[in-house]
């Protein structure tokens, strides 16, 4: 078995809305043995992976995948399980999976949930690993796979607070994506984003961060606002800290200036000796600490958000609890086993020291890691309850007294916080504050927030749904308004009319399309740029207010969408294009594929639908927006269905572009007063104007403002590159177009039809290498069928073909359309356009079909200077 290409589906896509791996998977031999005929493979993959036996499979009921084991089930179907389950087993949230057969003789596409990539993909490999082991008869234990695939995943994903921050933002349909491989996330899209590193916000003060960095400075501000604090000094060396430990008096606790997360904080220092031994275990050349008095009492962490207090924890100690045999050292050892414990920050709960902190601790209160605690004997090990440092938490939230809570709040406002945690040491947090019986020890900034999510005991709390509100009201608030196009034909059309008609003045249209990407007026990138890094470009830029995205085949099968949800989705048409690709083998295949952005349509948005195409009609099923119907006639049956039921619908009447809405029938515009129609000759480009005023007019643009604007979008070069741009040089029309597919040379033929004017039609074409025999096959009997003249060129990137390849198939195609088309084969672009003018005559219709745009600027400016001489003469 062998894997031959995987891809990471991280957007809605083909097969889920949630993250996604595809993988091409070649079984090779297995193909002719299923699982019923490998001898006692069953039974030793369920005594490897027992918990196979609660798999329902497609059966819909616990034991399903077992059952289809003993019947008989491939390879691909079988590793696609064992790769969920060892992820499960990981204690990774993972369900979903299918696997396709392909029409290639063991090719199988497996899909599965992941949520983070390398963990996910190990999976899959393990799975192999597994297989092959109890194939070659080799014994084999599943927990190794299992223990790595976590260990993967908690190094790679996001941390405990970041995550929650995430997932509060995606439960409120806000757009986030993680930045990086830490911790900032952006949310919101365009102009309207902000972010969050940690718990740091895109709001949060640079100064209010330094001041609650600098513990003196924290001090000073919280005295300064009446807020009670420990009585202290700052101090450098051994001399400076005697004299400070002199004048404020045991108990101590010293810690750094500048520190974080509890590290290098020693508590309860009772005497100069201890004193110095901790500072000695703490220091660092060139370090500050602060001295201060000891308080007995609670160290509880108040959580505040904008000056609202969203939680409140009590904080304690590390813990360990004897048997009378192990030692201290044991004891710590095994409790850092529990799952919930990681390393750093990545788990609930973080791991406990086993270093100097934790030796010094001990020996202040008369033990060490070699000591062995009587049975059911409880010690601290450690002097503070940081969660970094191995405490844990217990939820007071609805304990907390309103002296305290206003404390809390007033607290972070000294600071200049607006996301922030305040730990307080107190006796008491459920009566009255009384003075001399709490203190505020720190205000932080990038509080952690694992203890409100996680409590040892108590409720958990929505620490970051509350840091997600604070950034956003709602997902209006956050997300620029987002219309996707997809099809199979018209789309960079549609893309670029929208465009247009969207942008006014104070309002920035980002859009893209296979031509490039762009802000506004300026051009950011250029190529086929209709895939999801394209797209991101554009809703990441802080300067868009509305984001048109030409939305591929190519970049969904790759990457799936680049948002969740979208306000406006169009579908254009569907058909046959780019099938045997990337497990898309059929034409329902493509349509189930293009499908996808009408479903992510939010329920408030608009899917504009193509009712002239029967596999867009029933998209309409599938979407929760607001489904708008354009047709090129009146008589479309769900056009008529709207007109009925007071839908809107746009569609064509006597050559007048029509608007109807609650049974109200509009006038909008003659088609013949569109430019991009060629006087309604181009009737598919009289569809993509429709498709795209319903756009525009569901964002809001009103009909009187749509008039005005879609008589200014021209089928030029500087408008609509490449798509039906027509020139008149020398008596001759040479049509520009980019037709790559069976449906859109249909199109583009029926409208030069009708422009020619009794000269012949000469034809230069070719066809992309990736597209199947018989389609390229049909492109030539559509040139045959349209041309006079047929000169054949070959793309620049064959595709996976072999020279000469497609020149055949399309010359065939040619030869079986039954016309009488002179055929020529000039393979290279510019060379076949030179020679398909020098063959023309005044009146001739010339039909160029690109690969490569610059070929056509270079063979016009040619012609265009070349007055009645010979262009090829001229080169010469």
């Amino acid at each position: 078995m062998k894997i031959n290409r995987v891809n990471y589906l991280t957007g809605p896509n083909l097969y889920s809305f949630k993250p996604t791996i595809w993988i091409e998977l070649d079984i090779e031999e297995f193909e002719e043995k299923p699982s019923n005929l490998l001898p006692g493979f069953t039974d030793k993959l369920l005594k490897v992976i027992p918990s196979l036996h609660t798999h329902t499979c497609s059966r819909g009921y616990a034991g399903g995948f077992v059952e289809r084991l003993h019947e008989g089930t491939w390879m691909g179907h079988i590793l696609e399980h064992i790769a969920l389950e060892i992820q499960h087993l990981a204690g990774i949230k993972v369900k979903r999976g299918k696997t396709i057969t392909s029409e290639r003789k063991g090719i199988y596409f497996v899909t599965y949930d992941y949520v983070e990539p390398k963990s996910g993909y190990y999976a899959f490999e393990a799975a192999i690993e597994i297989v092959t082991a109890i194939l070659e008869g080799n014994e084999i234990s599943a927990e190794s796979y299992i223990k790595h695939t976590s260990d993967l995943y908690h190094l790679h994903k996001l941390g405990p607070s970041t995550e929650a921050i995430y997932h509060a933002a995606r439960s409120r349909k806000i757009p986030v994506e993680r930045i990086g491989t830490n911790s900032y996330l952006r949310l919101g899209t365009g102009k309207k984003q902000k972010s969050v590193q940690a718990t740091i916000s895109s709001q949060t003060s640079y100064l209010a961060v330094e001041n609650s960095c600098d513990k003196d400075m924290t001090k000073t501000l919280l005295k300064g606002a009446g807020l009670p604090v420990p009585v202290g000094d700052v101090v450098s060396n051994e001399y400076e800290l005697l004299q400070a430990a002199e004048k404020i008096g045991y108990p101590l606790v010293i810690k750094p200036l500048n520190g974080r997360q509890g590290q290098n904080i020693v508590t309860d220092i009772q005497n100069d000796e201890d004193l110095l031994a901790a500072f000695r275990v703490v220091y660092s050349d060139g370090t500050q600490y602060i001295l201060e008095r000891y308080y007995s009492g609670n160290d509880y962490r108040f959580f505040v958000v904008n000056g609202e207090l969203v939680a409140a924890s009590l904080r304690l100690p590390p813990i360990v609890t004897g048997d009378g045999y192990k030692t201290i050292g044991d004891l710590i050892d095994e409790e850092n086993l529990d799952p919930l414990r990681g390393d750093g920050h990545e788990k609930a709960m973080s791991k406990i020291p086993l270093d100097e902190r934790t030796v010094v601790h001990l020996e202040k209160c008369g033990y060490s890691l070699q000591s062995v605690l009587k049975k059911g004997q409880a010690l601290e090990v450690l002097g503070n309850a940081n969660l970094s440092t191995g405490g844990s938490a217990i939820d007071v939230t609805d304990e907390v007294h309103p002296s305290y809570r206003k404390m809390a709040i007033e607290a972070a406002a000294a600071v200049g916080l607006d996301i922030a945690g305040i730990d307080i040491l107190s006796t008491d947090i459920t009566v009255p504050f009384v003075d001399g019986e709490a203190a505020i020890l720190e205000v932080n900034a990038a509080p952690g927030i694992r203890m409100h999510l996680y409590p040892s005991k108590g409720k958990s709390r929505d620490a970051g749904g509350a840091i997600v509100d604070y950034l956003f009201s709602s997902r209006e608030e956050a997300a620029i308004p987002v219309v996707a196009v997809t099809g199979t034909n018209g789309k960079t059309t549609t893309s670029r009319l929208v465009a247009h008609l969207l942008q006014k003045e104070n309002v920035t249209v980002g859009f893209t399309c296979s031509d490039g990407v762009w802000v506004g007026d300026q051009q950011l990138d250029s190529g086929d740029c209709s895939g999801p890094r394209s797209a991101r470009k554009v809703l990441s830029h802080p300067a868009v207010d509305v984001a048109v995205l030409e939305t591929a085949r190519g970049g969904m099968l790759r990457e799936g969408l680049a948002f969740r949800y979208c306000d406006v989705g169009i579908v254009t048409n569907v058909s046959e294009d780019h099938l045997g690709l990337n497990g898309v083998e059929t034409l329902d295949d493509l349509k189930r594929l293009k499908q996808t952005v009408a479903e992510v349509v939010l329920p408030e948005g608009t899917c504009v639908l193509n009712a002239d195409d029967p596999r867009c009609v029933d998209m309409a099923q599938h979407t929760n927006g607001e489904v708008v119907f354009f047709s090129l006639s009146v008589m479309n049956p769900e056009i008529q269905k709207g007109l009925k039921n007071g839908a809107k619908v746009w569609y064509l009447e006597n050559d007048w572009v029509m608007f109807s809405e609650n049974g109200k029938a509009e006038r909008f515009l003659p088609v013949s007063h569109i430019p991009l129609t060629i006087n309604g000759a181009a009737r598919h480009n009289v569809a993509n104007v429709l498709g795209a005023l319903a756009a525009a007019h569901s964002l809001g643009r009103p009909l009187s403002e749509l008039r005005s604007k879609v008589i200014t979008f021209l089928p030029t070069e500087n408008q609509n590159r490449g798509r039906f741009n027509v020139e008149n040089i020398h008596d001759r029309t040479i049509v520009i177009d980019y037709a790559h597919n069976p449906a859109g040379l249909k199109a583009l033929f029926e409208t030069v039809d009708q422009l020619r004017n009794g000269g012949r039609v000469i034809t230069v074409g070719s066809a992309a290498g990736d597209r199947q025999d018989h389609n390229i096959q049909e492109m030539g009997r559509i040139f045959g069928t349209h041309s006079d003249i047929l000169i054949i060129k070959e793309d620049v990137n064959l595709r996976g073909r072999t020279p000469g390849e497609t020149v055949h198939l399309l010359y065939t195609g040619v030869k079986e359309s039954k016309n009488k088309t002179a055929v020529h084969v000039y393979p290279k672009e510019p060379e076949a356009m030179l020679q398909a003018w020098e063959r023309s005559q005044p009146g001739d219709t010339l039909v160029f079909l690109y690969d490569e745009y610059p070929s056509i600027q270079g063979i016009l400016q040619r012609i265009k200077a070349s007055e009645s001489v010979s262009v090829l003469q001229k080169a010469e």
